[in-house]
């Protein structure tokens, strides 16, 4: 996250700490005590006195003057820059005096002069005075703050076209004296703030919120556990504001961050598309795991464990995938990502596959605001990738593979007679398109309402959101309910907030099943009959050997496919200043999770059909899921900060974390629906064959204690350091401690001397390196689990039998992360930032073979090490920008690299690859390339025979073997690397247009060097079945004659006539459908409207009124024209969305 805070430079271009910097944090801080400050005023007057200084300038600025007097003396100076503009260069020679007299001295005959005012030191005209102000006349009295009800001490107030006022005291607060009753002006000042002025008509008191001064501000990151200033931040950290992520899609936040971080990989689904109900996978900087372990438990809830996903913190208390997908996006406040190590070994243990700290709006400054967001979106199916016969085409097809000839005749006069009855209906004018028939667009809302209401000590924010989204199959949807309520309290120096979120959701896949039936029914047949009615079989042939499933049907039973969930979170978090510098943080968080999925389907659904009449009574089944998800966390915080004379920065926190994550599945299967009304689980005839009730447990218990420090001189040099120690249950008794560290060093070269007049306003090298570790095991891995045997009963006890191996010695998953950086600005026209990183995976954990004398196939292991490398790189320009009319054309790019590579797999995996290679030679289950993995090799890489393409003379393909010598034979051990699924580079570009309300921005992703193996030219040319349609390349592109040159094979399952017989070629993994994946496409299109300009937005008494329509995923241009989406279609959106805020 990314918080405002103060950064002046003086009239010769020093920067005054993150020296004012660090001085407006005092002030702030210093603020939170302000009644503590108050009980012991006389304890500070007594202490001013005793403030001793010496100071020797010649000819020297008035800001180093004050530089030195709070190096010696302690205190704050407060003051507004503007005025010191007017102080002449001063010479002054002073010993053992008191601050005040100091700086007096030092602004003699300036005009101004200093005095303490309870803490601070103020700086302000002579004839201003200093709250309270007790001169008999007409008086008017009030607070300053800022927009976060801090109150503002030393701001100058100033009655306008005069030089009376007076400065508000350390609460904030003022009392001036004003001449006569006519209209008066005040206008108010502060270092870093906007200059306001306020019409004073009558004595009611005044409360003025003063905002920041954009114009002059550093970045603090935040991590999710501290913030730390910028400017002294080592690590590698990218920060977007939820304004940022709501300008490229209104959807969800990960609809956005596909569009704005290239180096954060959301991986598109193939198979399920734009379903609403498919939580995305993605790898932050390359994946960091092997894919080889498989679960035939059927879990329906958000318990999945994504071994290559980061770590996702909200609000500072961790978070599922699923929970930040159902996140609205307007309670997004900002948005981090942390990559490198020492922005992330914070984290220690969970980190190694980067961290995600998303922080949600809090509390604001309004005493009464209420804010509505609303929008309509349309799901529009996009099926620009399915290119598929019409029935002509396909009919044609049929009779050149002789699918119509048999040399019986009897089943030749059969296949004649089937031929024209197929030819009649194509010539009558069917010609279905089934692709259409499950889909529709689907139309969404989505609503949010907040009111926020409060004061100077409790603040108060109540939410409701609603979120209904409308798939593009038809009956799938998803819907989110929320409520959350906030509360803030300040006491003193304590500062208290508690939010409270109410989640429920309700998920329907479609009833019409997989989007692949559809694509596969010929286009010839019809899914009603001469009547309109659905039929079950679509077969223009009748009888049983003739039958052809209606996807249709299925439909039009009463199915029911639903998953919901209710979530309770409640985060507390305590804050205690405890004095300047010194601060306790504390926060405990809860989370209680229902879920419960219902699988059913009537006895008269197809998947049946094909019991026999003994299995009659099992027609029918249901699936029920129940889980229960509880979180328990809390951690403890102390921090220290402190700027130790001109050049000295210090910055350190120590903490202490505990969490407890607990969850349970149970599984129901029971057969034996007669009836699509009977659609509950309790009218079961039995339960479902060979199952009883199944699940799973885990409860993973982990606690670690953090050390973190900054040092920075001179804003210059810049040292980070972390350490972290964790213990987890997950592991085994002699590795149940891991320890993760990292160190950071950075370099300000902007602020050297040689360089500080110059345009320059960031340049800043960077690097780090240190580990950090990966969860990723089950929770019981390293015990030793049995199995009770129902079936084995023993003096009345039942049987056990050992389920897993007892590991001792199961260690942590650990990542060395090497990375350096560069991070340049020229003022606000040009910025680049630029990473190169290395990061090593060590201990991954595998199943280990071991002998089955044993009893067991497998136990887990930590085996096998994956490499990354790979740069980061974003670019922006804004070659205009007129900010008094909110105007402004910036272009951005984002390009990242990143490529990985097996360095280290034990002779265990020898075996897993020898198992991927029998999986290959199962010609008639398999003709898809699996994973393997050796040594040097990518995790990503695609395996297959290569190919030199199709024999003109006889249709046949011609391999190479490994050693490079022609053959007609397909042989498995002849596979090698023939692509790599991980482009060589991918990024997006785009532009953001704004002027007078007017705004546009567009954003374009583009990837390059990625190589695909293309399953549609498989499944649907060479290996395609003809029973049903197929792509319309099988039509023009395969062989036929001796001497035809052609792309594909000739037709499977074809009749040769000098053989007699039918052959069916299957086609295994070759390269010859290895093909490069480069792509473009127009990502996110926003057009919108702010009415800030208008006088009826303030007649209305309204903040803001601002309209928007987006559109997401316009187009893709590809090298590769493979079917995207084979079981849910992918989608086109179109958002209307309006923000109102009273």
């Amino acid at each position: 996250m990314v918080h405002k805070s103060m950064k002046k430079k003086s009239k010769d271009g020093t920067s005054r700490c993150g020296k004012v910097t660090c001085k407006f944090w005092k002030v702030m801080r210093l603020q939170l005590l302000m009644i503590f400050v108050t009980l012991f005023q006389l304890h500070a007057e007594n202490s001013y006195t005793q403030q001793k200084v010496s100071i020797l300038f010649k000819d020297a600025a008035i800001e180093e003057v004050i530089k030195a007097v709070e190096a010696q003396s302690g205190y704050v100076v407060v003051y507004n820059n503007t005025l010191l503009k007017t102080v002449k260069r001063v010479t002054v020679t002073l010993r053992n005096v008191n601050a005040v007299e100091a700086l007096n001295e030092a602004l003699k005959g300036s005009g101004l002069h200093c005095k303490l005012v309870e803490d601070f030191l103020v700086i302000a005209k002579d004839n201003v005075k200093t709250a309270p102000e007790d001169d008999k006349g007409r008086k008017i009295e009030g607070k300053v703050t800022d927009k976060d009800k801090m109150p503002l001490p030393g701001v100058t107030v100033l009655i306008k076209g005069t030089t009376g006022g007076v400065v508000t005291d350390t609460a904030g607060r003022f009392r001036l004296t004003l001449p006569g009753n006519k209209e008066i002006t005040l206008q108010f000042s502060f270092v870093g703030m906007k200059t306001k002025e306020i019409k004073v008509t009558d004595d009611k008191p005044l409360l003025v919120i003063l905002e920041e001064d954009v114009t002059e501000v550093e970045e603090v990151v935040v991590n999710g556990i501290f913030q730390r200033k910028a400017g002294s931040f080592t690590g590698s950290a990218l920060t977007m504001k939820g304004e940022d992520l709501k300008k490229v899609s209104n959807s969800n936040v990960f609809a956005s961050l596909k569009n704005l971080d290239p180096s954060l990989m959301i991986f598109d689904n193939l198979e399920y598309g734009s379903d609403p109900n498919k939580m995305p996978t993605m790898a932050l900087r390359g994946k960091t795991a092997f894919d080889v372990n498989s679960d035939d438990i059927d879990l329906k809830g958000s318990y999945a464990n994504d071994p290559n996903a980061p770590l996702f913190i909200l609000d500072g208390f961790e978070a599922s995938i699923q929970k930040i997908a159902d996140l609205d996006m307007n309670r997004v406040e900002s948005l981090t990502i942390l990559k490198d190590a020492s922005a992330k070994a914070i984290y220690g243990s969970k980190a190694a596959n980067g961290v995600i700290v998303i922080e949600t709006i809090k509390n604001t400054d309004a005493s009464l605001r209420i804010s509505y967001n609303g929008s309509l979106e349309i799901q529009a199916p996009d099926l620009s990738s399915y290119n598929l016969t019409n029935a002509a085409q396909k009919l044609e097809l049929e009779k050149d593979a002789n699918m119509f000839y048999d040399k019986n005749p009897d089943t030749y006069y059969n296949l004649q007679k089937e031929y024209n009855q197929k030819l009649a209906a194509v010539v009558s004018g069917i010609d279905t398109d089934w692709l259409s028939k499950p889909l529709r667009n689907g139309v969404g809302t989505k609503h949010g309402l907040s009111f926020e209401m409060g004061n100077e000590r409790l603040n108060l924010v109540v939410g409701f959101n609603y979120n209904n989204v409308q798939g593009t199959m038809k009956g799938s949807d998803r819907t989110n309910y929320e409520g959350s309520v906030s509360i803030s309290y300040r006491y003193k120096g304590l500062n208290f907030r508690d939010n409270l979120t109410i989640t429920s959701n309700v998920a329907n896949d479609s009833p019409y099943g997989a989007f692949s039936e559809y694509a596969a029914v010929n286009p010839y047949l019809s899914p009603y009959d001469e009547k309109g009615q659905l039929v079950q079989n679509a077969n223009i042939i009748p009888g049983a050997d003739n039958f052809v499933a209606n996807p249709l049907y299925n439909a039009s039973l009463n199915t029911k496919l639903q998953s919901k969930y209710i979530d309770v979170t409640n985060n507390l978090s305590v804050e205690w200043m405890i004095v300047m510098g010194w601060k306790v943080t504390g926060r405990f968080g809860i989370t209680e999770k229902r879920v419960r999925a219902d699988e059913f389907y009537p006895a008269n659904h197809l998947k049946f059909r094909s019991y026999k009449d003994d299995e009659f009574f099992r027609k029918g089944s249901y699936q029920i899921n129940e889980g229960e998800e509880k979180r328990l966390s809390g951690d403890v915080n102390m921090q220290y900060s402190k700027q130790f004379g001109e050049k000295h920065y210090v910055f350190a926190n120590v903490g202490y974390t505990l969490s407890e994550a607990f969850f349970e599945e149970i599984i129901y299967k029971a057969e034996g629906f007669p009836h699509d009304r009977m659609n509950d689980i309790i009218f079961a005839r039995q339960y479902a064959k060979d199952a009883i009730p199944t699940g799973r447990e885990s409860t993973i218990r982990d606690m670690g204690i953090l050390f973190a420090a900054n040092y920075a001189f001179d804003d210059r040099f810049l040292v980070d350091g972390s350490y972290r120690t964790s213990a987890s249950s997950q592991y085994g008794k002699n590795n149940r401690w891991g320890s993760f560290w990292s160190v950071g060093l950075g370099w300000n070269i902007h602020n050297e001397a040689w360089l500080k007049d110059s345009k320059i306003q960031q340049l800043k090298l960077r690097g780090s390196l240190g580990y950090t570790g990966s969860q990723s095991a089950d929770a019981y891995e390293s015990l030793a689990t049995y199995e009770y045997d129902l079936q084995r009963v023993y003096g009345g006890f039942l049987g056990a039998m050992l389920k897993g191996m007892r590991n001792d010695d199961l260690k942590w998953q650990e990542k060395f992360d090497y990375n350096i950086g560069v991070d340049f600005n020229l003022g606000r026209v040009l910025g680049v930032k630029f990473d190169y990183y290395i990061g090593k995976t060590k201990n991954n954990l595998l199943d280990f073979d071991i002998p089955t004398y044993t009893g067991f196939e497998t136990v887990k292991e930590n085996i096998g090490d994956v490499e990354n490398k790979g740069f980061d790189i974003r670019l922006s320009v804004t070659p205009w920008n007129m900010p008094k009319e909110r105007g402004y054309f910036t272009i951005t790019t984002a390009i990242s690299r990143n490529k990985n590579r097996v360095t280290g797999v034990s002779s265990a995996m020898k075996n897993f690859n020898a198992k991927q290679n029998e999986v290959v030679s199962d010609v008639l289950n398999n003709n898809k390339p699996v994973q393997k993995y050796y040594d040097g090799v990518s995790l990503d890489a695609i395996w297959a025979v290569r190919s030199l393409g199709i024999d003109p003379s006889n249709g046949q393909e011609i391999y190479l073997d490994k050693n490079g010598n022609r053959t007609y034979t397909y042989r498995v051990a002849d596979q090698v690397v023939c692509g790599d699924e991980m482009p060589d580079f991918q990024g997006t570009a785009g532009f953001m247009f704004s002027y007078k309300g007017i705004e546009l921005n567009a954003t374009f992703r583009f990837q390059y060097g990625a190589q695909m193996y293309n399953q549609t030219l498989v499944d649907k040319v060479e290996n395609a079945s003809l029973t049903g349609n197929v792509d319309k390349r099988l039509y023009a592109g395969r062989w036929r004659n001796p001497g035809d040159i052609k792309p594909y094979k000739t037709l499977p399952n074809r009749w040769v006539e000098e053989e007699r017989e039918y052959k069916d070629e299957k086609t295994q993994p070759t390269s010859r459908f290895v093909q490069d994946r480069n792509e473009f496409s127009l990502s996110s299109l926003r057009i919108g409207y702010d009415f800030w300009k208008y006088d009826f937005i303030k007649k209305l008494s309204m903040e803001r009124l601002r309209v928007e329509f987006y559109m997401n995923d316009v187009f893709m241009l590809s090298s590769i024209k493979t079917e995207r989406g084979t079981s849910y279609p992918f989608a086109r959106s179109f958002n209307f969305a309006i923000q109102a805020t009273f």
